[in-house]
């Protein structure tokens, strides 16, 4: 029976509304981490909210001869956690009369693979020019060009590498989408990551002396994406 989960609260009621049907043996699917390893006795419960749904939920389980929980990414869970969004969207009545809904399964993928297309350029090609040859691009016309010159009096360009000057007179490496991804990656999630918010992500690289245009938008929606917070949202 698989769970899709927004939080531990709700992984112990649907999981305590499965063994109330009184079957004999159950297999829960969870892709809640934190519910489902706390379930298993090998994390503890912290939660002062969670901890009297947990002993119910431990008194329940043995009324079953044969009881597993097993946790599935929510990558590999895609279908319950849907539903699950949809369930806690609507507001149900006991008056209402709900319809069953029915689904049809594809018989092939809508696609085959996404590609992430980068442009050629980066996003400070037009200032490396500028500095580097004194030339304005073609297309531009005069309030381009002003505008392009007062942008690049902040930029400094070394060999190949442009930086940027910092208010506190700091340089700035200017970097392209090609290592974007792993930066944020490396200063989150490395060895000695831990697991920042997406602003203090951004703040955390130009500290590193990194600078892309699109820094904070780019870092919060790195942190959105990272699979592994769940695991510290509740310790």
């Amino acid at each position: 029976m698989p769970f899709g989960l927004k939080n531990a609260g709700a992984t112990y009621q649907r999981a305590m509304a499965a063994i109330d049907l009184k079957v004999k043996e159950l297999e829960v699917f969870g892709d809640s981490m934190l519910t489902i390893f706390q379930t298993l006795k090998q994390w503890k419960t912290k939660d002062l909210k969670l901890v009297p749904c947990h002993e119910y939920l431990e008194e329940l389980t043995e009324n079953f001869e044969d009881i597993s929980f097993t946790y599935t990414p929510r990558m590999k869970n895609q279908f319950a956690d849907a539903l699950a969004t949809l369930a806690s969207m609507v507001s149900i009545t006991k008056e209402n009369l709900i319809e069953p809904l029915e689904f049809e399964i594809a018989q092939g993928p809508a696609h085959c693979d996404v590609i992430d297309v980068v442009d050629s350029k980066p996003w400070y090609a037009y200032i490396k020019h500028l500095l580097q040859t004194g030339q304005f691009p073609a297309f531009t016309d005069r309030h381009d060009r002003r505008t392009l010159r007062r942008i690049a009096g902040n930029f400094f360009l070394s060999g190949e590498t442009l930086y940027r000057r910092s208010f506190d007179a700091t340089l700035l490496r200017c970097v392209d989408k090609n290592d974007t991804q792993r930066l944020m990656e490396e200063v989150r999630e490395g060895n000695c990551g831990p697991h920042m918010n997406g602003l203090m992500l951004a703040k955390k690289l130009m500290r590193l002396g990194y600078l892309w245009c699109t820094m904070e938008t780019d870092c919060v929606k790195h942190v959105k994406h990272c699979h592994l917070c769940q695991v510290y949202a509740n310790q």
